[in-house]
């Protein structure tokens, strides 16, 4: 099982997307929980004993859904030594048809990166790497080149942005426009602002919007929000409790699908043509 690259996709004009339920639905997740009560290890194995009986489902995870967020890693390990600690997740991603999409401290090429990984068909592929980074991750990591990438995540293009990502709305919007269905989000954060972004940019794109945030205290103190959703293109908000572990699941079905297509294709039009 080794790291791959997630597979650029466009969503066609009209009709599901290959790798969806037979009838056209998706299921999208989310599990929040407190990473930095726990050792790596204990990490991995909570996720897993969380989705014990889900199939066939997307779950989005916490940035740093291996450990604290305020005190980072002694080491950045490279992608490809990534695949033993996640093995059980890997497993996961086999035995039961999952994706998990999580950010991770990643070093890659001399530089660390603030990492969006998908887990996935028994591989680890690349997301995104955080652009807009915040406080002290501004003296630790290297900003991302690219504003949004276009990905394949279970049958379904995607894209993913890390927390503070979302504040800026031209990468969401560019990728609605080239077809994207699913703005996953992990992120770790104390205030409830960008739940509103998140609810914001589900409306505004016709996307459905994933905030997976993390909950409890942190060893400086800081406290997490929690209250992590799953916003609808149609208002629903599919939101967990503050202060607890909770994995929350959405179906979406394919008339839904179809109309927030149609509906957003109205809104924000075709892509642009290439220069030239």
């Amino acid at each position: 099982m080794t790291p791959s690259t997630a597979r650029p996709s466009t969503l066609p004009p009209s009709g599901a997307p290959a790798g969806m339920g037979g009838d056209g639905s998706f299921r999208i997740g989310l599990l929040q929980f407190a990473p930095q009560v726990r050792s790596e290890r204990e990490n991995v194995r909570f996720i897993r004993s969380a989705v014990r009986g889900v199939t066939d489902a997307t779950i989005v995870l916490p940035e740093f859904f291996l450990g604290s967020y305020r005190t980072y890693p002694l080491f950045f390990p490279e992608q490809d030594e990534l695949a033993r600690p996640l093995e059980p997740l890997l497993a996961a991603s086999v035995e039961q048809r999952l994706r998990f999409v999580g950010s991770l401290p990643v070093r890659s090429h001399g530089r660390n990166f603030n990492r969006a990984l998908v887990v996935g068909e028994g591989a680890i592929s690349t997301a995104h790497d955080k652009v807009r980074l915040f406080g002290p991750e501004l003296d630790v990591f290297s900003a991302g080149r690219s504003p949004h990438r276009l990905i394949d995540i279970g049958g379904l293009p995607s894209t993913v942005q890390i927390c503070m990502d979302i504040a800026d709305p031209v990468p969401v919007r560019a990728a609605a426009s080239a077809g994207v269905r699913l703005v996953l989000s992990p992120s770790t954060v104390s205030v409830a602002f960008l739940r509103v972004i998140h609810q914001a940019r589900a409306l505004e794109n016709q996307v459905v919007s994933v905030f997976c945030n993390r909950h409890g205290v942190d060893d400086d103190g800081t406290v997490y929000l929690g209250r992590s959703g799953i916003f609808l293109p149609d208002g629903t908000d599919v939101s967990v409790r503050a202060d607890g572990d909770e994995l929350a699941l959405r179906t979406v079905r394919a008339e839904q699908l179809a109309a927030w297509s149609a509906l957003q294709r109205g809104l924000v039009g075709s892509p642009a043509a290439p220069p030239g």
